[in-house]
C-alpha cells in the first residue's frame, strides 16, 4: 500500500471511530469542508483512543524502553505528590495506562517534531500526523488532554469550583483549543471563548453523569461546595436524592455557574466562519438540550440519566441539514 493510500485509510479509520462513539458529534462533524471534517475525525479518535486507555477500556500495545521507564518512574512520582489520593487501580494496571499514556505523548512530541516513525503505522498517529503538517494546533493543548486523563488515574476527589474547572479545562477546553486552530481561527480572543465552551459543556457532563460517576468511585462535584449544603458523598447513590431540597439549592448554584460560561462560549461563534461555526453550533444545542432537561427536572438527575429525546435528535438533525445547506450558498 503507498503512503497516500495509508493516510486515507488512517482518516476512514477515524471517521469510523467517530461515528461509532458518537452519533451526535460525527453528525455535527459533516457539516465541516472535507480538509477541516477529516481533521477533526482524527483528534476526535485520538481523544477516544486516550481516553479508553485512561479508563481501561483499551490496552494498545506499548514498545517499552528503559527510557520510557525512566519518564513513567518521573511522571508518576510527580502525579503521586500533587493529588495524594489513592490510585484507581492495582499498581500493575495503574503503571500500565500511565505508562501507555506518557508512550501517547512522548509519540506525539516526535510527531511534532517530524519525527514520522513515531506513527508506528497506527491509523489515528498517521491521521494526526497530517493534523500537525496542515494545521497550526499547539502541542501544549495535546499535552493538557493528556494530563486530564492522567488525573482519572487517581481517586477524584475535586474539593472546589476552581479544581472542577481545571480538570474541565484539561479533558474539555484544550479540545476546542484544538479544534479552533483546525477551524481557521486567527484572534487569540477566541481562546477565551472557547476555554469557557469547553468548561460549561463538561459541566454539563458532570452533572448529567453524577450518579454514574458515583457508583465508578468518581466524585467530580466540588466536596467542599457540596458540605456547605449538608450533602453528603454517600447521598449521590440514592436515586431518590433529586427531589431533596439541599441538592435543588446546590443544584441551583451548578446550574448559575454552568451560565455564566454560557454566556462566554456564545461570542466564540464570532470569531468562527459560517461553515466552521455549525458544528460547535449543533454541539452545544445538543448539550444545551441535556442542560435544560436537568433544569427542568429541578435537578433531579438521578431518577433516570438525563439525555436527548428521539423529537430532539430529530430536529438537530433536520437543523443540521438546514444550514448545511445554507453555508454551502454562503
Amino acid at each position: 500500500m503507498n503512503k497516500t493510500d495509508l493516510i486515507e485509510n488512517a482518516f476512514l479509520e477515524c471517521e469510523e471511530i467517530c461515528r461509532r462513539a458518537s452519533s451526535t458529534f460525527y453528525a455535527s462533524f459533516s457539516a465541516l469542508p472535507y480538509q477541516k471534517r477529516r481533521a477533526v475525525h482524527a483528534v476526535y479518535a485520538l481523544c477516544r483512543y486516550l481516553d479508553d486507555i485512561a479508563d481501561g477500556d483499551s490496552r494498545p500495545v506499548v514498545q517499552e524502553s528503559e527510557a520510557l521507564n525512566k519518564l513513567v518512574n518521573e511522571r508518576d512520582e510527580l502525579l503521586q505528590s500533587i493529588h495524594q489520593t489513592a490510585m484507581n487501580n492495582a499498581p500493575e494496571e495503574h503503571r500500565y495506562r500511565l505508562m501507555a499514556l506518557v508512550d501517547a505523548k512522548e509519540r506525539l512530541n516526535r510527531l511534532f517534531a517530524g519525527d514520522e516513525s513515531a506513527t508506528q503505522n497506527e491509523a489515528i498517529f498517521i491521521a494526526i500526523n497530517e493534523v500537525f503538517k496542515q494545521f497550526p494546533v499547539r502541542l501544549t493543548d495535546f499535552e493538557t488532554i493528556i494530563e486530564g486523563m492522567e488525573d482519572d488515574l487517581f481517586e477524584v476527589r475535586h474539593k472546589t469550583w476552581d479544581e472542577v474547572r481545571a480538570y474541565c479545562y484539561k479533558v474539555a477546553s484544550a479540545v476546542g483549543l484544538v479544534l479552533i486552530e483546525i477551524y481557521g481561527c486567527e484572534d487569540a480572543g477566541a481562546r477565551i471563548h472557547a476555554i469557557d465552551m469547553g468548561i460549561q459543556l463538561q459541566l454539563i457532563n458532570i452533572l448529567r453523569d453524577v450518579s454514574e460517576d458515583y457508583r465508578s468511585g468518581r466524585i467530580y462535584l466540588p466536596i467542599n461546595a457540596l458540605s456547605e449544603y449538608n450533602i453528603e458523598i454517600s447521598e449521590l447513590g440514592n436515586t431518590e436524592f433529586g427531589t431533596n431540597h439541599r441538592w435543588k439549592s446546590f443544584v441551583q448554584e451548578y446550574i448559575e455557574i454552568v451560565q455564566r460560561h454560557q454566556e462566554s462560549a456564545q461570542h466564540l461563534f464570532e470569531y468562527l466562519d459560517s461553515k466552521s461555526r455549525l458544528q460547535p453550533q449543533l454541539m452545544c444545542e445538543a448539550y444545551d438540550a441535556i442542560f435544560y432537561e436537568i433544569v427542568r427536572r429541578s435537578g433531579d438527575v438521578f431518577s433516570k440519566r438525563p439525555s436527548l429525546s428521539k423529537w430532539r435528535k430529530i430536529r438537530l438533525a433536520a437543523k443540521l441539514s438546514l444550514r448545511r445547506l445554507r453555508a454551502r450558498w454562503s
